[in-house]
């Protein structure tokens, strides 16, 4: 017994070594949507800051597929010591409603930092005749089906926001998925679709005149865009929603190694070139610790799900 204590005794420093020790080797973060969008550019502009602080390459691995559980589940079975994580959004939490089984269990990963979210804004179609939220929900209803609203997936934040402004305000809308905001926004310029909830970026293209911005779905205006009324300022004050991007790291891994990867990506989202990227696509650090992290995806799975279940979203 005395042997058994001494081995125990001998054994206990490692854990908080092994954590100052990290990382001890390439850190992998894995995207679970195709490149080119908004959520693989901002981990871009982090992982180059975050190789700078932890001498060690991070490498940046797309895995698109599966509705992001394809890429999600490699995560969820990897070694928990922070060398793999998951950069994410609004789908780690709605497929955990919509799916039937996952390739995983949704507590097996733990969040660990927010990287930013941007406010989702209303864009139509110069060709729709509105140019406000009273003149959309008279059009919607004059014309059922007409409305045909673009999203980035089924269960993805552009589509659950359109599901919440059509419960919110008693309009149908067609919902027409894509896979990916490329394809969904080109369509939307194009005129395939005339509506697409979308980040404040896209404001670029209300100014060229290829599209029309009606209304933010936001507690404030954006200070990029201060004419722009929100859905609450129009007598809509459930219609408040938007885009979130963060990591996520196996459930197991110690708290001093999610402590200071929160805390790295804290600082590299303070570096002048993430926060240059940030302010153009519209996006804002909010600042959250772990702990408020964690409660911020526990309160937007409670919402969702109750949205899912009022418009019966089902998984396709």
């Amino acid at each position: 017994m005395v042997s058994a204590l001494a081995a125990w005794v001998g054994m206990a420093p490692m854990a908080p070594a092994q954590a100052e020790n990290f990382p001890a080797r390439t850190v992998q973060i894995v995207v679970p949507f195709p490149p080119g969008g908004l959520t693989d550019g901002l981990v871009r502009q982090l992982a180059t800051e975050l190789g700078k602080k932890w001498k060690q390459s991070v490498v940046v691995e797309n895995r698109g597929g599966g509705g992001t559980t394809i890429g999600t589940a490699q995560v969820a079975r990897a070694e928990a010591d922070g060398h793999t994580l998951l950069f994410t959004s609004t789908g780690f939490v709605t497929n955990q409603i919509l799916m039937k089984s996952l390739p995983y269990e949704p507590d097996a990963l733990a969040p660990v930092a927010m990287g930013g979210t941007a406010a989702n804004v209303l864009y139509v179609h110069p060709s729709v005749p509105v140019q406000d939220v009273a003149g959309l929900l008279a059009y919607a209803k004059a014309h059922p089906g007409e409305l045909k609203f673009a999203s980035t997936g089924n269960g993805s934040s552009p589509h659950l926001t359109a599901e919440l402004l059509a419960s919110e305000a008693g309009i149908p809308i067609l919902h027409v998925p894509y896979k990916g905001a490329g394809p969904a926004l080109a369509d939307l310029l194009a005129g395939h679709v005339n509506a697409m909830f979308h980040f404040p970026a896209s404001l670029a293209l209300v100014k060229q005149g290829k599209l029309r911005a009606i209304a933010v779905a936001a507690e404030e205006r954006l200070v990029e865009a201060p004419d722009l009324t929100t859905f609450p300022q129009a007598g809509l004050p459930g219609v408040v929603s938007g885009s979130w991007f963060g990591f996520f790291a196996p459930a197991g891994t110690p708290d001093a190694v999610k402590d200071q990867i929160h805390r790295d990506v804290s600082e590299a989202l303070k570096v002048p070139h993430v926060q240059r990227y940030m302010r153009d696509s519209g996006l804002v650090d909010t600042g959250m610790t772990r702990a408020q992290f964690a409660a911020f995806i526990a309160n937007e799975r409670s919402k969702w799900e109750r949205v899912i279940k009022a418009r019966n979203i089902r998984s396709e």
